[in-house]
């Protein structure tokens, strides 16, 4: 990604589903449809819709990556922010998404060669 002197080194932010078995499809659009519109008033640029295997299982558990990004330090901390002043969030997280899903995690990162510069706060 080219950017300039002015523009900040972009931040991704991964969430990183495992459904619970067979719900894969309704746990994507459960989360486009409840979690992403409020991310993207949050600042936030959904980049990647990423599912593995390749296809639905009907009886497994599919893996579903969602890749974000946010405009460097200050947008990841303006994300965090406004994320924690929202109580449809909470529910979303709390009592929603433990019926969809078996594992989840997030990551924040950068490109390696933005490190110096992200660091420079």
């Amino acid at each position: 990604m080219t950017r300039t002197a002015t523009t900040p080194p972009t931040v991704f932010v991964i969430d990183d589903l495992t459904a619970k078995p067979g719900q894969g499809e309704a746990l994507q659009r459960a989360y486009l449809e409840r979690y992403a519109p409020g991310a993207t008033r949050r600042g936030m640029t959904l980049v990647h819709q990423l599912v593995s295997p390749p296809y639905w299982l009907p009886d497994g558990s599919n893996r579903l990556l969602f890749v974000w990004t946010v405009p460097g330090p200050a947008g990841a901390w303006a994300m965090k922010h406004t994320g924690r002043q929202d109580p449809e969030l909470v529910v979303w997280w709390t009592e929603e998404v433990p019926r969809l899903v078996e594992t989840r995690t997030r990551a924040i990162c950068a490109e390696s060669a933005d490190l110096v510069e992200l660091a420079d706060v």
